[in-house]
Protein backbone atom coordinates (compact mmCIF):
# COMPACT_ATOMS: atom_id res chain seq x y z
CA UNK A 1 0.00 0.00 0.00
CA UNK A 2 2.85 2.32 0.87
CA UNK A 3 4.78 1.19 -2.24
CA UNK A 4 1.84 2.04 -4.40
CA UNK A 5 1.26 5.75 -2.61
CA UNK A 6 4.92 6.46 -3.09
CA UNK A 7 4.39 5.38 -6.92
CA UNK A 8 1.57 7.29 -7.22
CA UNK A 9 3.49 11.11 -5.84
CA UNK A 10 6.28 10.21 -8.09
CA UNK A 11 3.95 10.06 -11.22
CA UNK A 12 2.04 13.13 -10.09
CA UNK A 13 5.50 15.08 -9.63
CA UNK A 14 6.57 13.76 -12.97
CA UNK A 15 2.84 14.48 -14.89
CA UNK A 16 3.44 18.72 -12.95
CA UNK A 17 7.20 18.57 -14.07
CA UNK A 18 6.41 17.59 -17.69
CA UNK A 19 3.42 20.96 -18.07
CA UNK A 20 5.90 22.76 -16.51
CA UNK A 21 8.76 22.17 -18.80
CA UNK A 22 6.47 22.36 -21.70
CA UNK A 23 5.19 25.94 -20.13
CA UNK A 24 9.02 26.85 -19.98
CA UNK A 25 9.40 25.52 -23.20
CA UNK A 26 7.29 28.34 -24.90
CA UNK A 27 8.35 31.32 -22.69
CA UNK A 28 11.99 30.55 -24.00
CA UNK A 29 10.61 30.20 -27.73
CA UNK A 30 8.89 33.46 -26.91
CA UNK A 31 12.06 35.34 -25.25
CA UNK A 32 14.46 33.82 -28.15
CA UNK A 33 12.04 35.36 -30.71
CA UNK A 34 11.63 38.52 -29.11
CA UNK A 35 15.44 39.23 -28.75
CA UNK A 36 15.96 38.01 -32.27
CA UNK A 37 13.76 41.12 -32.88
CA UNK A 38 15.60 43.65 -30.96
CA UNK A 39 19.01 42.20 -32.25
CA UNK A 40 17.50 42.77 -35.88
CA UNK A 41 16.16 46.11 -35.47
CA UNK A 42 19.56 47.31 -33.94
CA UNK A 43 21.43 46.11 -36.99
CA UNK A 44 19.06 47.77 -39.10
CA UNK A 45 19.99 51.01 -36.99
CA UNK A 46 23.63 50.56 -37.77
CA UNK A 47 23.13 50.49 -41.07
CA UNK A 48 21.64 53.48 -41.09
CA UNK A 49 24.33 54.83 -38.89
CA UNK A 50 26.88 54.30 -41.52
CA UNK A 51 24.64 56.22 -44.35
CA UNK A 52 23.89 58.83 -41.77
CA UNK A 53 27.68 59.51 -41.07
CA UNK A 54 28.71 58.97 -44.62
CA UNK A 55 26.21 61.70 -45.32
CA UNK A 56 27.31 64.21 -42.51
CA UNK A 57 30.38 64.08 -43.72
CA UNK A 58 29.91 65.88 -47.06
CA UNK A 59 28.62 68.59 -45.44
CA UNK A 60 29.96 68.79 -41.87
CA UNK A 61 33.31 70.08 -41.13
CA UNK A 62 36.19 67.08 -40.93
CA UNK A 63 36.90 67.49 -37.34
CA UNK A 64 32.98 68.35 -36.52
CA UNK A 65 33.21 66.54 -32.74
CA UNK A 66 29.77 65.01 -33.23
CA UNK A 67 31.33 62.90 -36.51
CA UNK A 68 33.71 61.18 -34.02
CA UNK A 69 31.67 60.57 -31.29
CA UNK A 70 29.12 58.87 -33.75
CA UNK A 71 31.85 56.85 -35.03
CA UNK A 72 33.12 55.86 -31.74
CA UNK A 73 30.14 55.00 -30.60
CA UNK A 74 29.43 52.66 -33.64
CA UNK A 75 32.13 51.09 -33.44
CA UNK A 76 31.85 50.31 -29.52
CA UNK A 77 28.40 48.97 -30.59
CA UNK A 78 30.04 46.67 -33.87
CA UNK A 79 32.72 45.06 -32.03
CA UNK A 80 30.16 43.29 -29.33
CA UNK A 81 29.18 40.82 -32.21
CA UNK A 82 25.83 41.06 -30.45
CA UNK A 83 24.20 37.79 -30.32
CA UNK A 84 21.77 35.45 -28.63
CA UNK A 85 24.24 34.34 -26.38
CA UNK A 86 23.96 37.73 -24.24
CA UNK A 87 21.48 36.32 -22.84
CA UNK A 88 23.33 33.75 -20.36
CA UNK A 89 25.77 36.50 -19.52
CA UNK A 90 24.02 39.52 -17.60
CA UNK A 91 27.44 41.58 -17.93
CA UNK A 92 27.49 41.30 -21.40
CA UNK A 93 23.59 42.35 -21.73
CA UNK A 94 24.68 45.20 -19.52
CA UNK A 95 27.45 46.55 -21.74
CA UNK A 96 25.53 45.84 -24.79
CA UNK A 97 22.38 47.83 -23.58
CA UNK A 98 24.83 50.91 -22.54
CA UNK A 99 26.50 50.91 -25.87
CA UNK A 100 23.14 51.21 -27.81
CA UNK A 101 21.52 53.59 -25.49
CA UNK A 102 25.15 55.84 -26.02
CA UNK A 103 24.83 55.21 -29.98
CA UNK A 104 21.19 56.73 -29.66
CA UNK A 105 22.61 59.57 -27.76
CA UNK A 106 25.04 60.07 -30.75
CA UNK A 107 22.64 59.54 -33.56
CA UNK A 108 20.46 62.60 -31.52
CA UNK A 109 23.46 64.64 -31.17
CA UNK A 110 24.35 64.31 -35.01
CA UNK A 111 21.25 64.82 -36.32
CA UNK A 112 20.92 68.26 -34.21
CA UNK A 113 24.22 69.63 -36.11
CA UNK A 114 22.88 68.56 -39.26
CA UNK A 115 19.70 70.71 -38.45
CA UNK A 116 22.70 73.76 -38.32
CA UNK A 117 23.44 73.15 -41.64
CA UNK A 118 20.66 74.77 -43.75
CA UNK A 119 21.62 73.15 -47.38
CA UNK A 120 21.81 69.49 -45.92
CA UNK A 121 18.91 70.09 -43.61
CA UNK A 122 17.06 70.40 -46.98
CA UNK A 123 18.55 67.48 -48.91
CA UNK A 124 16.02 65.38 -49.48
CA UNK A 125 18.22 62.44 -48.91
CA UNK A 126 18.72 63.82 -45.29
CA UNK A 127 15.05 64.18 -44.64
CA UNK A 128 14.46 60.54 -45.43
CA UNK A 129 17.30 59.27 -43.45
CA UNK A 130 16.03 61.17 -40.59
CA UNK A 131 12.63 59.70 -40.68
CA UNK A 132 14.12 56.38 -40.91
CA UNK A 133 16.24 56.76 -37.74
CA UNK A 134 13.14 57.89 -35.95
CA UNK A 135 11.25 55.40 -36.82
CA UNK A 136 13.75 52.54 -35.93
CA UNK A 137 14.20 54.50 -32.23
CA UNK A 138 10.20 53.69 -31.89
CA UNK A 139 10.01 50.05 -33.49
CA UNK A 140 13.41 49.48 -31.31
CA UNK A 141 11.26 51.00 -28.11
CA UNK A 142 8.34 48.85 -28.56
CA UNK A 143 10.75 45.41 -28.90
CA UNK A 144 12.82 46.34 -26.23
CA UNK A 145 9.69 46.61 -24.39
CA UNK A 146 8.15 42.96 -25.73
CA UNK A 147 11.78 41.61 -24.82
CA UNK A 148 11.17 42.74 -21.55
CA UNK A 149 7.97 41.08 -21.20
CA UNK A 150 8.79 38.18 -22.62
CA UNK A 151 11.69 37.60 -20.02
CA UNK A 152 9.81 38.10 -16.81
CA UNK A 153 7.35 35.85 -18.04
CA UNK A 154 10.13 33.17 -18.27
CA UNK A 155 12.04 34.04 -15.18
CA UNK A 156 8.23 34.02 -13.56
CA UNK A 157 8.04 30.19 -15.22
CA UNK A 158 11.39 29.04 -13.44
CA UNK A 159 10.12 29.74 -10.04
CA UNK A 160 7.53 26.98 -10.22
CA UNK A 161 8.33 24.19 -7.72
CA UNK A 162 8.93 21.44 -10.41
CA UNK A 163 11.21 23.97 -12.71
CA UNK A 164 13.07 25.49 -9.47
CA UNK A 165 14.01 21.20 -8.75
CA UNK A 166 15.19 21.16 -12.49
CA UNK A 167 17.22 24.75 -11.94
CA UNK A 168 19.55 23.34 -9.32
CA UNK A 169 20.46 20.00 -11.43
CA UNK A 170 20.94 22.27 -14.47
CA UNK A 171 21.59 25.90 -12.69
CA UNK A 172 19.77 27.99 -15.38
CA UNK A 173 19.85 31.97 -14.94
CA UNK A 174 17.01 34.35 -14.95
CA UNK A 175 17.51 36.07 -18.32
CA UNK A 176 18.46 39.50 -17.91
CA UNK A 177 15.87 42.49 -19.10
CA UNK A 178 16.47 46.34 -19.89
CA UNK A 179 16.67 48.41 -16.95
CA UNK A 180 16.98 51.84 -18.32
CA UNK A 181 14.67 53.01 -21.73
CA UNK A 182 16.43 53.65 -24.86
CA UNK A 183 13.96 56.06 -26.08
CA UNK A 184 15.98 59.54 -26.61
CA UNK A 185 13.93 61.10 -29.63
CA UNK A 186 15.49 61.42 -32.35
CA UNK A 187 14.50 64.80 -33.26
CA UNK A 188 15.43 68.09 -35.06
CA UNK A 189 17.40 71.01 -33.52
CA UNK A 190 14.98 73.25 -31.48
CA UNK A 191 14.06 76.42 -32.88
CA UNK A 192 14.04 79.65 -30.73
CA UNK A 193 11.25 81.92 -31.37
CA UNK A 194 13.26 85.76 -31.02
CA UNK A 195 10.00 87.17 -31.45
CA UNK A 196 8.94 86.02 -27.88
CA UNK A 197 12.62 86.41 -26.71
CA UNK A 198 12.81 90.02 -27.38
CA UNK A 199 9.10 90.98 -25.98
CA UNK A 200 10.48 88.84 -23.18
CA UNK A 201 13.79 91.02 -22.35
CA UNK A 202 11.22 94.70 -22.72
CA UNK A 203 11.61 96.90 -19.90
Amino acid sequence: MRTALIVSILLALLGMSGCETDSARVADHELAVAFADVLDLYNARLDLTAQALALARGHLPSDAPVLATLASSRAAVAELHASPALLDSPASFERFDVAQRELTDSISQLLIACEAVPRLSANPKFRALQARLASSAGRIAVARERYDEAARRYNASRQRFALHLADVMHAQRDRPVFTVPDTTPVHRQPRTDFGALRGSLRV
